[in-house]
C-alpha cells in the first residue's frame, strides 16, 4: 500500500527548514541541498514542492510573518492605549531569542528583495500592514490621553525607523544591548510623546 503523504505538511516542513537554515547560514548559505538536509529529505523532494529556490525562501518568509502576527494578536488582545503600543514596540525589536531569529530572517531578505519583485512585494505588503497596526496603536494611545496629539503618521514613521535601526544594531552589535537596553531605548522614545 503506498504511503499517504500530507503535501501541505511537507511543504511547511520544508519551508520551516529553510527558515532555520537562513537564520543559521544566511540567505546565501541556504542552498536547496542544505534546506533538504535540514528537513530530512532529498533535494529531489524539495524540487517536487518548489520550482525555484526563491519560492521556498518566500514561503519561509510568509511563515515567519504569520507566526509574528499570531503572537502579536495574542499579546495585544488584552491591552489598550500606551500599554498596547509599548508591547508592540517591544515585540518588534529582538529582545528575546525568537524575535532575534525572526529579525535575522527578515533582514536577510532585505538585499534579495531589492532585486526580486516577489520578495519585494511581500516585504512592502508586510511593512504596510504593520505600519497600519502601529499607527492604530498610536491613535489608540492618543484617544486615551496617554500620548500627545501630534501627527500619528509622523510618530509611526519615527517609531518604525527606530525599530528597524535598533533591530539591525542589536544583531550587529549585541554587546551594546545588554538585557533591558532595547526596552530602555524604546521607552525613551515613547516618553517623548507621553503626557
Amino acid at each position: 500500500m503506498p504511503k499517504i503523504v500530507d503535501h501541505d505538511q511537507r511543504r511547511r516542513e520544508l519551508a520551516e527548514a529553510a527558515w532555520k537554515v537562513i537564520v543559521e547560514s544566511g540567505i546565501d548559505g541556504a542552498t536547496t541541498r542544505e534546506i533538504a538536509k535540514e528537513a530530512g529529505y532529498s533535494s529531489g523532494v524539495l524540487s517536487h514542492y518548489y520550482e525555484r529556490k526563491d519560492d521556498i525562501l518566500l514561503e519561509a518568509l510568509r511563515i515567519s510573518h504569520t507566526n509574528i502576527t499570531k503572537r502579536l494578536d495574542r499579546e495585544l488582545e488584552s491591552l489598550s492605549g500606551l500599554a498596547a503600543l509599548r508591547a508592540f514596540c517591544y515585540d518588534e525589536v529582538p529582545m528575546h531569542a525568537q524575535q532575534a531569529r525572526e529579525t535575522h530572517l527578515e533582514i536577510s531578505f532585505w538585499s534579495r528583495a531589492l532585486v526580486n519583485d516577489d520578495l519585494r512585494e511581500v516585504q512592502r505588503a508586510e511593512s504596510s500592514h504593520w505600519r497600519g497596526v502601529l499607527r492604530g496603536l498610536i491613535v489608540g494611545a492618543q484617544q486615551t490621553g496617554e500620548l500627545v496629539d501630534d501627527d500619528p503618521d509622523m510618530i509611526a514613521e519615527i517609531l518604525a525607523g527606530l525599530i528597524d535601526g535598533l533591530s539591525v544594531h542589536a544583531l550587529l552589535y549585541p554587546e551594546r544591548y545588554a538585557e533591558g537596553r532595547l526596552a530602555a531605548v524604546v521607552d525613551a522614545a515613547l516618553d517623548r510623546w507621553t503626557r
